[in-house]
């Protein structure tokens, strides 16, 4: 065998062939096969088997003994599933049309030339049929037609203008456009004839300089299960579709189902992306041919807002965290992290369009520290507040008359006028850009006013004097737009890490407080020839064209900024040094002249915020190691600013053999999106999962540098967090309890719960280990900690407050009267994992009491339930509990607290649910559990497309592989409505909880009830439910997999 890469079943002659190669010393690899995945690949295997078979079969009748054959495996499925047997006749026959009936008969249906079974490409070779007379033929003969393009010309609509008459003509062929407004290349001629169609709807994503939508397809449906697609290179113009070089791949559904179904499942996410494809009719006619013509010019003077006024999902992750934090944790100072450019404002302006809903009459103050920012930001909340008259500007000498909703300078709020204001006056409060707030001014505003909400938004939450605007805000973000949310909604640009080999060694230096000694740090990277030629030998390797290039470069002190300085000067590449002490003319003047050219490169210390920010910048060089994580994301922030023909950030960093303790997981793991634990494989898989158009590439040392600091950090990191721990006791003097630890340090959940063999150890065991606590002897230590190890999901609601009361003193017969019995069973299994009965108790409630024998355990279950609501994503529908199954709408569960509460779990009983469904027909009720990874692997392509979410109120679900549409199970789930069955969904990403040290298995959030909607096929039914409550925003996005990255 061929060395090189394989995806193969081992069957016995390859087992022989790999052990001879074995026996030859030649590494061979095998894996196990996910369960999973394992029927799609033994189909697979078979298909390729029977094929060769078939065509090896010869005699005097060859076709017949192939339809025997055929007939002889049909026969021995249908023994195996106990099915009627399907058989083929002889001579074969192939079923090509029934035609529908019309007004003069039965209609003409032409097949299109490359057929309806097997997929092709189309490449415009001498023998293809022209790209125009398929899409006219599947035109005619489909049932429902899906255009998504990224433009439309009429010079190549027109040619298909005939095809979509006669067959919108017929009164039952929907047709659903997606296009842009990219580039103004659509033509509104094209827009008003889709619009105008019977039973056609167009929908439009206003992208003017820079678009998401590069795609084009169609999508064919037949309700004869033939449906196909065609993606590929061709837009809808003449030349795409009749003479371009253009290749475009046709899929059948017949020999790609998988394929199409990701297409449909696409399409069909796109279609309900209501924040990214607004719908299109004559009344927005006007305004679309306004953008049209703007983006054609290249106009960026507009910043016209879009018709809708939804929040993208991601800006509704940070509304839902907002809420959580007011809600649930009481806390009505809320500071918002994000980097420049990614719509603070607007969040602002959704948030307090909630908070008015509530209070109409609420009052409002905006602060910002620029006239041009409190006018952009007055037109938003006009905008999506819809009320045009919303809002007075203080700035500049223009003052508010009613001073009820007040955009105000701070330097317009001076002392005197603060004076003048009741602290009270304002109910809610946003200062943008609040890392100014330790500024004496800012102080002030701080400390004076009073709002019933404040909220902070920056960029920078940790400024170059060290001080942190956190203390405003009880210690604590509230919400931050992670990186890779802003680079794919096109919000930042995407960047293109490369780590460079460092000659550099930094494991001997000093290390005091989480930092490098700076002047020992400054000591070993000035004067330093060879790697200063280094720096420059990788610049001009990364960037070769040098005459484009806008760069910052972050050195760790003055004398390293002008040594690079002169570093660079010297080799012709213009360059100045920058500092804190630098005055505000000559920082304004390096920003004119880097972005006019004049200067390529701006070395500077200490302004990664307010000193410098030039959206021109295109180039980053780490020419330090940057220790804190906030700081070196702040610093790369500041070449991720967009700008017209800026394509991406091009990042250098220098990575030498670093100290134990510096840690590179987390600035990965920041960049990537992917958990730290996760970044060890990444590295090795070399980062096959980054936000769209990014890059991340570590040169050969430099990644054996990286990889050899992770693993030393592992072995270090016990020993670490139990020193944390010590001088967080020193500091508070008494032990910090876990929701303090967490929100000081964010510890993976390895480091505090461990399993010892069969023994499980918690977080009063670890403050033990660290000498901070005194031993203790609760009875049932090991079962606790291992439940309540697996609490951290539970969030707010009445089943965690149970939980709280039961480790609390209130009576029992309290707690009795307060809630309902299952809720006790849920809180039972969660604990224990066995029945009461085999426990020995003789009512649900004495559950309390074994508890409450363990007092340790006890106030830890109390600090576990404390930090799982600080680590809330969403709120909780509290209102929406059903009144027999005590389950809160978005409340993550358990299958075992699931199971109690559908009372599938009793006193004495307790019923094993393995499927992904479950039927209890006593409450006319079926619980449909769904694991959005089905399989172990990262990327599964045969299972990963089998359900998911449609949009926050629509979700596509595949029934098990036995349910037919005419079954009495898929008759219940479509006619549940009529009959009085409810249907109940429970969502989670994956099987096991990622990186849990029990190795648990991951809960469900409840997405509440949902109601049939329309479904394709049987066995399986592929089906559309529609949600009673939309879902989160967080669970949407980790739900919608076909979609708009959100």
């Amino acid at each position: 065998m061929s060395p090189g890469l394989y995806e193969r079943l081992v069957d016995r002659l390859l087992e022989k062939r790999l052990g001879d190669l074995e026996s030859a010393s030649v590494k061979v690899d095998r894996v196990s096969v996910d369960s999973a995945e394992l029927p799609f690949l033994l189909s697979r295997y078979l298909e390729k088997r029977l094929l060769s078979a078939l065509r090896t079969l010869s005699g005097e009748s060859p076709d017949n003994l192939r339809i025997a054959f055929a007939n002889r495996i049909l026969a021995l499925m249908a023994a195996s599933s106990g099915e009627s047997p399907l058989e083929l006749f002889s001579p074969a026959a192939m079923l090509v049309s029934v035609p529908p009936v019309s007004s003069g008969g039965f209609s003409v249906l032409e097949p299109p030339l490359t057929g309806l079974s097997e997929s092709t490409l189309l490449t415009g070779a001498p023998d293809d049929p022209s790209l125009a007379s398929e899409l006219d033929k599947e035109i005619r003969s489909a049932d429902r037609i899906d255009i998504l393009m990224s433009f439309i010309k009429w010079s190549g609509l027109r040619i298909l203008r005939s095809a979509l008459l006669d067959a919108t003509d017929r009164g039952t062929v929907p047709v659903r456009v997606l296009t842009t407004t990219y580039l103004g290349a659509t033509e509104i001629a094209c827009l008003d004839f889709l619009s105008s169609l019977p039973g056609a709807e167009v929908r439009i994503s206003f992208d003017e300089h820079r678009t998401r939508l590069h795609a084009k397809a169609w999508l064919f449906e037949r309700k004869s299960g033939f449906s196909t697609a065609y993606v590929g290179s061709s837009n809808i113009s003449n030349p795409a579709l009749t003479s371009g070089l253009e290749w475009n791949l046709k899929v059948t559904e017949e020999d790609q189902p998988g394929v199409l179904e990701k297409i449909r499942g696409t399409f069909e996410t796109y279609w309900n992306e209501a924040s990214t494809f607004v719908p299109y009719s004559s009344e927005k006619k006007a305004d679309v041919q306004k953008i049209l013509a703007r983006s054609r010019n290249r106009d960026d003077s507009s910043d016209s807002l879009p018709f809708d006024i939804r929040p993208y999902p991601f800006q509704q992750e940070i509304l839902d965290r907002l809420e959580v934090e007011r809600e649930v944790n009481g806390s009505f100072r809320n500071l918002v992290v994000s980097a420049t450019g990614t719509g603070k404002t607007v969040i602002a302006a959704f948030d307090f369009r909630r908070f008015r809903e509530k209070r109409p009459d609420a009052t409002f103050l905006f602060v910002a520290h620029r006239k041009e920012i409190l006018e952009q930001s007055l037109k938003h909340f006009r905008h999506i507040l819809e009320d045009r008259n919303f809002g007075e500007l203080w700035v500049a000498g223009s003052r508010p008359v009613h001073v009820r909703h007040v955009f105000a300078s701070i330097q317009s709020l001076d002392r005197a006028e603060l004076d003048r204001i009741s602290p009270e006056r304002f109910d809610y409060v946003v200062i943008d850009e609040i890392h100014h707030g330790m500024a004496p001014t800012y102080r002030r505003l701080l400390e004076t006013l009073k709002p019933r909400i404040l909220l902070g938004l920056t960029a920078t939450p940790e400024r170059s004097d060290g001080l942190d605007v956190r203390r405003y805000f009880n210690d604590r973000t509230a919400a931050e737009i992670r990186l890779g949310e802003a680079i794919d909604r096109n919000l930042l640009c995407p960047f293109h890490y490369f780590g460079i080999t460092d000659e550099v060694d930094y494991r001997n230096l000093r290390w005091e407080r989480g930092q490098f000694d700076r002047r020992e740090l400054e000591k070993v990277l000035t004067g330093n020839d060879l790697r200063n030629r280094s720096v420059l030998r990788a610049l001009r390797e990364y960037c070769p064209d040098l005459s484009g290039v806008r760069g910052i470069g972050f050195c760790v002190g003055v004398r390293h900024a002008e040594e690079m300085s002169d570093l660079f000067n010297r080799a012709g590449i213009p360059s100045i040094a920058l500092s804190a002490d630098s005055s505000r003319e000559v920082r304004d003047a390096v920003s004119a002249r880097i972005s006019s050219g004049e200067l390529k490169f701006v070395f500077v210390v200490d302004l990664y915020n307010e000193g410098i920010d030039i959206p021109a910048v295109d180039t980053v060089l780490f020419l330090r190691p940057t220790e804190s994580l906030t700081i070196f994301l702040q610093q790369l922030g500041r070449g991720l600013r967009q700008r017209w023909g800026k394509t991406h950030l091009t990042v250098l960093d220098f990575v030498g053999h670093m100290h134990e303790k510096f840690d590179f997981s987390s600035r990965l793991s920041a960049l990537s999106g992917q958990p730290a634990y996760r970044i060890q494989k990444e590295i090795e898989e070399g980062f096959p999962h980054l936000p769209a158009g990014c890059v991340i590439q570590l040169e050969r040392v430099a990644r054996a540098h990286v990889l050899e600091n992770i693993r030393k950090a592992l072995s270090f990191r016990r020993h670490g967090w139990l020193e944390k721990v010590r001088d967080m006791t020193a500091d508070l003097n008494r032990p910090p309890h876990l929701r303090e630890f967490f929100r000081a340090y964010h510890p993976p959940l390895s480091v505090l719960y461990r399993k010892e063999g069969k023994v499980f150890r918690g977080w009063k065991r670890f403050l033990v280990e660290a000498g901070v606590f005194p031993d203790f002897a609760d009875p049932d230590e090991a079962t606790l900690t291992r439940g309540i190890g697996r609490m951290l999901h539970l969030s707010a609601g009445r089943y965690p407050d149970l939980l709280m009361a039961m480790a609390g003193d209130d009576a029992v017969k309290e707690l009795e009267g307060r809630f309902p019995e299952r809720q006790f069973l849920m809180a039972h299994y969660a604990l224990w994992d066995e029945t009461p009965e085999k426990m020995g108790l003789e009512r649900i409630s004495e559950t309390v009491q074994r508890l409450r024998k363990n007092p340790v355990l006890c106030d830890e279950l109390e600090e576990m339930l404390e930090l799982a609501k600080d680590l809330a994503l969403f709120p909780v529908l509290g209102t929406s509990r059903t009144e027999d199954v005590p389950l809160d709408v978005h409340g993550t569960y358990t299958r075992n607290e699931i199971l109690a509460a559908a009372g599938l779990f009793g006193f004495d009983r307790r019923v094993d649910v393995r499927e992904g469904v479950r039927f209890v027909p006593e409450a006319k009720l079926d619980l449909l559990f769904v694991t959005l990874d089905k399989s172990e692997k990262e990327y599964s392509p045969s299972t990963m497309y089998e359900d998911y979410a449609l949009s926050d109120r629509l979700f596509h679900w595949q029934s098990q592989s036995t349910t037919g549409e005419h079954s009495p199970t898929g008759q219940r789930y479509i006619h549940h409505r009529e009959t009085g069955h409810r249907m109940f969904l429970f969502l989670r990403k994956k099987k096991k909880t990622a990186n849990h040290p029990f190795q648990v298995s991951e809960p469900y959030v409840f997405a509440g009830p949902v109601f049939y909607r329309s479904h394709q096929g049987s066995r399986p039914m592929n089906m559309i439910w529609e949600l009673a409550y939309p879902l989160p925003a967080h669970l949407f996005r980790e739900s919608a997999r076909l979609g708009v990255r959100m």
